[in-house]
């Protein structure tokens, strides 16, 4: 139920999408954690999902990962690490990179086309995980937009960016900051936003697994929108949801992003 006390753009009606050709957008990934499914960890069952995603996802990968998990065998609780498969699909370009494991299921995109395009193919992935491996619930629902400006653009951000987010990064100071990360967590009309925005030094991230760090300093706006209600999983609704929280991700970069930014990165008129 929308929460009309919720001040633009944390609620409300969408803002229009519109096209940015030169876009500073430099990731976006869509997950939804899942109520888990053991088979998933079995190389033979995962080959009618591959059957149906590997048109559009033809490469392969199976890697290992490290889950915590609370062993009561000692007598003293404790957590302990236990390996787990990520069964990993991607694109010919490696642009888009499908990951699968046995309670969550992500799209990574290293080039975006619009919500348009990114919802629908992500709602088709969906339905390839349900037919082939019923979860039964969807535990949390979340879309990340990842932006970043180089070092030739930060003496613009007065112009481009809402000066409360500017901070340490305006211009007379920025040559004496080495680093300066802000992180708020929000109610939106969806669930939760987690904004984090900055300077990044050379060659550091915020993320290992999501940003590959620059060569010189930049500036990263990243915006994290998410459900954590519990609900059946089912397609309709998911996707559904998926649009609503891309659009509040949009809205809230809109409010970021001043007139001036717009016609910068190529906002069509």
């Amino acid at each position: 139920m929308a929460d009309d006390r919720l001040p633009t753009p944390l609620g409300g009606p969408p803002t229009a999408e519109i096209v940015l050709h030169k876009s500073p957008l430099v990731r976006v990934v869509a997950q939804v954690r899942f109520s888990g499914v053991l088979r998933i960890e079995n190389r033979e069952a995962i080959t009618p999902f591959q059957d149906k995603v590997r048109s559009a996802y033809p490469l392969f990968e199976q890697a290992m990962a490290q889950q915590l998990q609370l062993d009561l065998t000692s007598g003293t609780p404790s957590l302990r690490p236990v390996p787990s498969s990520v069964w990993r699909f991607s694109n010919a370009d490696r642009s888009m990179l499908l990951s699968l494991t046995s309670d969550t299921v992500t799209l990574e995109a290293r080039t975006y086309q619009g919500r348009s395009d990114f919802v629908p193919r992500w709602s088709t992935i969906l339905s390839c995980l349900e037919e082939v491996f019923q979860p039964a619930l969807a535990l949390r629902t979340g879309i990340r937009y990842v932006n970043r400006l180089d070092r030739a653009s930060l003496g613009q951000l007065p112009k481009w960016v809402q000066p409360n987010l500017i901070g340490v990064a305006l211009p007379e100071f920025r040559d004496f900051v080495t680093q300066a990360f802000s992180e708020a967590s929000i109610k939106v009309e969806e669930g939760d936003l987690l904004l984090r925005w900055g300077i990044l030094p050379a060659n550091v991230t915020m993320d290992p697994g999501l940003l590959d760090p620059a060569p010189d300093i930049s500036w990263v706006l990243d915006l994290d929108v998410s459900s954590s209600v519990q609900k059946p999983f089912e397609i309709t609704a998911l996707t559904s949801e998926f649009g609503a929280l891309t659009k509040r991700a949009y809205a809230v970069f809109r409010w970021v992003v001043t007139e001036a930014g717009l016609e910068h990165f190529g906002a069509e008129a």
